[in-house]
């Protein structure tokens, strides 16, 4: 929910898009395959749960059924019905939406990959990691240029 703008109802990353769309398939499949838990006014104890021992039965079949859809109307060139099936369904309603601060202020940092370089000293090879900080990206750039 972070990259979506409720006042317009966009989203800003497609890829976040998706992964709502993944979510509300799931949601909707019911069967307690993931809920959506919290017992304080403000929801911040807001907890996510997702029985996992549903998820290759309820989810799959929630999944499949999703995707049959997108890819009919992909095949069959319907591109006014296919667009609106899937605006509908990322086009996050109220009920969800109530938790987007919640999501915000959880927020963890975002990963970084800081790549690992090899030397070679010797007749032997040496790998040297780096922290995953903004310093250690930059000293596996710098010593990989070296």
């Amino acid at each position: 929910m972070e990259y979506y703008d409720p006042k317009n109802k966009k989203w800003g990353q497609p890829h976040c898009q998706a992964r709502y769309a993944i979510l509300k398939a799931y949601l909707d499949a019911g069967e307690g395959l993931v809920k959506l838990e919290y017992t304080k006014d403000d929801f911040s104890d807001l907890v996510i749960t997702v029985d996992k021992s549903k998820i290759a039965t309820v989810g799959q079949k929630s999944i499949e059924e999703y995707l049959q859809k997108l890819h009919v109307y992909k095949c069959s060139a319907d591109v006014k019905t296919g667009s609106k099936f899937f605006i509908d369904q990322t086009t996050i309603p109220d009920e969800i939406l109530k938790f987007r601060d919640v999501v915000l202020s959880k927020k963890l940092p975002r990963k970084q990959l800081v790549q690992a370089n090899t030397f070679v000293k010797g007749d032997k090879v040496e790998v040297k990691e780096y922290e995953e900080t903004e310093l250690g990206m930059i000293e596996s750039f710098a010593e990989r240029e070296a």
